[in-house]
């Protein structure tokens, strides 16, 4: 038995089935605006998260603003029509206690703060605090100037990587038609062009409660929560349907299978895979299932891929994964090999890949592992309040809080066919792009675009045995 199979049947006999699998004590409300309130009471500590979400980020960005909702978000810390500058901003912020910070994602970006619920008012000053920051920023132009070289910096840091340059000229391809609609970082030339009005444009199309969600887990009554809230946020205009008002195109499949090779100086030879898949649509829902639950079987040490990959010496490592999107989730297969196995890591990954949509590839018995396994990694997220705010506004803004709710139980439903049928809608006989980070001397020694496209039987490969060494291995 696998330690995750392990854990599953360890947390069975521990925790009552029902209760494991009730959803945690969510209540909702929707203010008049339009801003939905999700609130999670816990007292087993006395804190208080209160997080805001807005469906935008990266999907929203066409070339011309390029990573500017990444530069919003640092914005949001910032002066207000209260708070006069950022150093006010950081005393009131100590003043309440809290720790703070902000994500952007490509369909999400998430502002929160984290205080002790112990001083009488507390909570409601945060709730006034928050408020005050998303419905009436300032965008002043000495903040925003220094904010600027803040984004760069992290742009520096992002490119400081070997990987990031892998998933950036893979995603160029993946996404050929809107690549910036999925990457939440932009680009330094944007950003470094960005101007207040853009910030403002921002703020009046996406920051609106009608595209918005409150969430406030921790030591609160949730109809205390839903009282002030309703006083506080009653100002704040609704606005347009910003998805309507400015449609998000869609991603065009991929047109063709290839190739690209990214040189660093790495020590091991890193591989992936990506092919569109599912999205978080209804009429797709059977199939973010199946690619959850396929994930997760296939990372089990016991678990058929891992054997022909892992434990067969052909790879260091190899993963299975599809990102929950709304709007077109990739599937990618991640894979590492020392440089002297390449031939035969990339080999034996394209060959089992396409063994996935064979019938039978995984057991339904494996699949109830999968299924429990992440059960209980949602059991754990409920654990810490804090943590619960970030998961919720996620699935808040990707899928829908039902999606949340039910997925376990969906998880549950999922068979060996479902997962053949996902296998081979999204993978089998579909374009891909495979993506090598490889270091010069790799290259040298036969780790070339032409020789990885032999590899995976594309046109235009150069023969293995020419390229590559004695035993087929670079």
């Amino acid at each position: 038995m696998s330690p995750r199979a392990f854990l599953a049947a360890a947390l069975t006999l521990l925790v009552p089935v029902a209760a494991a699998a009730a959803p945690p004590p969510i209540k909702t409300h929707r203010c008049a605006n339009g801003l939905e309130v999700i609130v999670v009471e816990s007292h087993a500590v006395p804190l208080v998260t209160v997080e805001i979400a807005a469906k935008n980020g990266a999907m929203a960005e066409a070339p011309a603003n390029s990573g500017l909702s990444h530069l919003y978000e640092h914005m949001f810390f910032k002066a207000n029509a209260v708070i006069p500058d950022q150093s006010a901003y950081l005393a009131r912020m100590r003043e309440l206690g809290m720790s703070f910070n902000g994500t952007t994602g490509t369909e999400r970006v998430n502002y929160f703060f984290t205080t002790s619920t112990t001083t009488k008012g507390r909570v409601e000053a945060s709730l006034t605090f928050l408020r005050d920051a998303i419905t009436t920023p300032l965008f002043d132009a000495k903040e925003f100037e220094r904010e600027r070289v803040v984004v760069t910096g992290e742009m520096d840091r992002a490119e400081a990587s070997p990987f990031y340059h892998l998933g950036r000229a893979v995603d160029r391809k993946v996404w050929h038609r809107h690549p910036t609609r999925k990457d939440p970082l932009g680009t330094r030339k944007t950003v470094l062009a960005a101007t207040t009005k853009q910030m403002r444009e921002i703020q009046q199309l996406y920051y609106v409660p009608n595209n918005s969600v409150l969430v406030v887990t921790g030591d609160v009554s949730a109809e205390s929560i839903f009282a002030q809230v309703d006083q506080l946020f009653a100002k704040w205009p609704a606005g347009k349907d910003p998805f309507a008002t400015s449609p998000l195109p869609k991603h065009p499949p991929i047109a063709k299978s290839e190739v690209v090779v990214v040189e660093k100086p790495v020590q091991s030879f890193v591989g992936r895979i990506v092919w569109h898949g599912p999205s978080t649509v209804p009429a797709e829902f059977a199939a973010t299932y199946a690619a959850d639950a396929l994930g997760t079987a296939l990372a089990e040490p016991s678990s058929r891929f891992q054997k022909a990959l892992v434990d067969s010496g052909a790879c260091v490592s190899a993963n299975f994964g599809w990102y929950t999107q709304r709007h077109v989730g990739p599937i990618t297969v991640d894979f590492q090999a020392a440089p002297d196995r390449i031939d035969g890591c990339v080999r034996a990954t394209w060959a089992e890949v396409q063994k996935l949509s064979q019938p039978g590839y995984v057991t339904a018995e494996e699949l109830a592992t999968a299924a429990r396994t992440l059960e209980i990694e949602q059991i754990k997220a409920r654990e810490k309040p804090s943590e619960l705010a970030h998961i919720l506004t996620f699935w808040w803004a990707v899928a829908s809080l039902d999606y949340y709710l039910g997925y376990v139980e969906n998880l549950k439903k999922v068979t060996p066919a479902d997962t053949t049928k996902l296998a081979s809608t999204y993978i089998a006989g579909k374009p891909f792009v495979f993506g090598a980070l490889v270091s010069p001397e790799m290259a040298k020694r036969g780790a070339t675009d032409a020789h990885l496209r032999s590899l995976v039987g594309l046109a235009g490969g150069a023969p293995p045995a020419k390229a590559a060494g004695a035993g087929g291995a670079p």
